[in-house]
């Protein structure tokens, strides 16, 4: 029998409970970061606060932001770890896609069994228990396959060393997995290629995709569901920090594990912190993590609260929205913010299309009207009240003018994408 919660205690604790916890945890980790790493005592000190000073949470924002690239890709490794490197159990890294080059991460021993039980607790959320057969489409680090076994689930690792989208498609028909995890590119990819091939995931005895690494929309959701008996999840995190985020199977928002990290959301520009129904960015403080600690650590992903009250699940975690995208996709036009995913919305309600799209940016600044190549079906007829209907329907949304330019299928190539690039600069 399906856990309903894997850690019980925390996951429908009362508020009160939970700031409790939050609070003696903070009150520990800067105490801790301040000892014993350079990076954090050097920025309290230039702050001029000591871990004294932060006694409770809505001291929290005292300390300074982190940033990804001023902070993190700047400052070397040791003066950002916490433990000595004897201590240190597991390294990892970064993508690069932002810096340019992949940045180390590194994980303690006690680090490999949280992030492991926090995997577990996430893919709990989304109904994935024993019994189970679970399967990546892309290679992940082995904490991912810890946490699965510690569900009393199976396991089917994609090897690095061998890994190509045919041999991952042969090892899905020879296991039959009942749960995949991959980005929803790289899923659309394989399940492309696995029909070329004679195996229709359709019909694979899937029930249940949990999609990481790539913001998306409810409108890809519904006509990915619509056409599948497959129910998809969305868990949210960075290497930097873990997963962070993820979905019950009520998917009415993104359960934030607690008692394990501490969400802010900030303006981007100002930094000022932003109450339910404000849109800004995501601003993290991990209190689990020994060997690289980071406060207030800014994600570059945009998303909002949602007003508090308990979820259906009987979880009593505070909850975002699903992520809007990141601020470096954000696009000007007009007086309007748009992110891919709001042009996603837009393709994928449209059942004329195929789903693909690239958004051509032309000017470094403000654009006058968005332009967006997508891939139409086969057969359409009338392309011109097609595209007239798009755009009327991306204005309604976004408040943005568009110019859609329907190409056939193929035009834009999918290739082999763990995530898809969606803008092309011209």
């Amino acid at each position: 029998m399906k856990r309903k919660y894997w850690d019980p205690r925390m996951e429908t604790a009362s508020r009160e409970k939970i700031s409790e916890v939050q609070t003696e945890k903070l009150k520990t980790l800067v105490h801790k970061v301040y000892a014993n790493t350079v990076f954090y005592r050097k920025r309290f000190d230039e702050a001029g606060i000591k871990p004294d000073d932060i006694r409770a949470l809505v001291d929290l924002e005292k300390i300074p932001l982190t940033s990804y690239q001023a902070d993190f890709v700047a400052t070397p490794v040791s003066d950002k770890l916490a433990v000595p490197m004897s201590e240190v159990a597991c390294v990892l890294s970064t993508s690069g896609t932002m810096s340019g080059s992949p940045q180390l991460v590194m994980l303690s021993t006690g680090d490999l069994e949280t992030w492991a039980g926090i995997m577990a607790c996430l893919l709990t959320m989304a109904g994935v228990g024993k019994g189970d057969i679970v399967q990546p489409v892309f290679p992940g680090p082995s904490i991912v396959d810890r946490g699965v076994n510690m569900l009393g689930a199976t396991m089917v690792p994609a090897l690095s060393s061998s890994f190509s989208m045919d041999y991952t498609i042969k090892l899905m028909q020879n296991m039959k997995p009942t749960v995949l995890l991959s980005s929803p590119t790289l899923f659309m990819d394989f399940e492309r290629r696995a029909l070329e091939l004679g195996f229709d995931l359709k019909k694979s005895g899937l029930h249940t995709c949990a999609f990481l690494g790539e913001s998306w929309s409810n409108a890809f959701r519904e006509r990915t569901e619509k056409e599948r008996p497959i129910r998809f999840y969305d868990i949210y995190g960075l290497m930097e920090l873990g997963m962070i985020l993820g979905e019950c199977q009520e998917r009415n928002g993104m359960h934030c594990l607690d008692h394990l990290f501490i969400l802010e959301i900030v303006d981007p520009e100002t930094g000022k912190i932003l109450g339910p129904g404000q849109p800004g960015e995501i601003v993290v403080t991990s209190l689990w993590r020994e060997a690289m600690p980071l406060l207030r650590y800014r994600t570059g992903d945009m998303a909002e609260w949602l007003e508090y009250q308990p979820c259906r699940c009987g979880r009593t975690s505070a909850r975002t929205s699903r992520i809007k995208g990141r601020i470096g996709h954000m696009i000007k036009v007009g007086k309007a913010k748009v992110f891919p995913a709001d042009v996603e919305e837009v393709i994928h309600a449209a059942p004329e299309l195929t789903g693909e799209y690239q958004i051509i940016v032309r000017k470094p600044e403000t654009q006058e009207v968005l332009e967006i190549r997508a891939e139409h079906r086969e057969g359409m007829g009338d392309l011109p009240a097609l595209k007239s209907r798009l755009e009327k329907a991306f204005e309604k949304r976004t408040g943005a003018r568009s110019n859609f330019d329907l190409v056939p299928r193929g035009t834009v190539p999918p290739g082999l994408r763990v995530k898809a690039q969606r803008i092309v600069r011209a």
